[in-house]
């Protein structure tokens, strides 16, 4: 007779991701996953199969996450220029709100991991895709609205501004709000 999981698989997941995103993977070990899921090992292992396999479904989760939470301004149909400005500048606000602020969990592993497990470095790049194609609508969308020149290219702004949220993710850990409101007025500036 199969065994009834006695947790939902989607509150230990969610706990899983946010220890993965306060301790990055290699920091995490089982041990202090079992006990901030309020699962043991065993479970752990059998929803799972292993903790590499619990850091890509957190990953996974980490996307549904920032699409629910983070971005969603930017995927509303007619996002464009102004509503891509807001939203840098108000992550800036959350940013210097928020005590010890952990940056982005798929730039954090992008960082830390890399390319030596190519699986983790697979779930990260559809992550970045995912970010990359909001990018090339909220182009395109402000190309429309006549927010930037009609003859921008958008593929290569779509990978500027991908990269301008990589890096905010790793300043916002340092800089100071001004040098962050720096940052992002020479990023919109210069498509204008």
């Amino acid at each position: 007779m199969a065994r009834t999981k006695a947790f939902k698989e989607d509150v230990v997941l969610n706990s899983a991701m946010q220890v993965f995103w306060n301790n990055g993977y290699e920091a995490t070990s089982v041990r202090l996953l079992e006990k901030e899921m309020g699962i043991n090992q065993f479970s752990i292992y059998a929803s799972f199969l292993n903790k590499k396999n619990l850091f890509i479904e957190s990953i996974k989760k980490y996307r549904e996450y920032v699409k629910e939470h983070v971005f969603y301004d930017l995927m509303k149909e007619n996002a464009g220029l102004a509503e891509l400005e807001l939203f840098l500048q108000n992550a800036i606000q959350k940013t210097n709100c928020i005590d010890g602020n952990k940056g982005c969990l798929a730039v954090n592993t992008a960082a830390e991991i890399g390319t030596k497990d190519k699986e983790i470095a697979h779930e990260i790049g559809l992550y970045f895709d995912f970010i990359y194609e909001i990018m090339a609508k909220v182009i395109r969308n402000a190309i429309a609205k006549g927010e930037v020149p009609a003859d921008t290219d958008v593929e290569k702004q779509a990978s500027f501004f991908l990269g301008i949220m990589q890096g905010f993710s790793v300043a916002s850990k340092t800089m100071d709000a001004n040098r962050l409101h720096d940052f992002i007025s020479v990023a919109i500036k210069q498509i204008r």
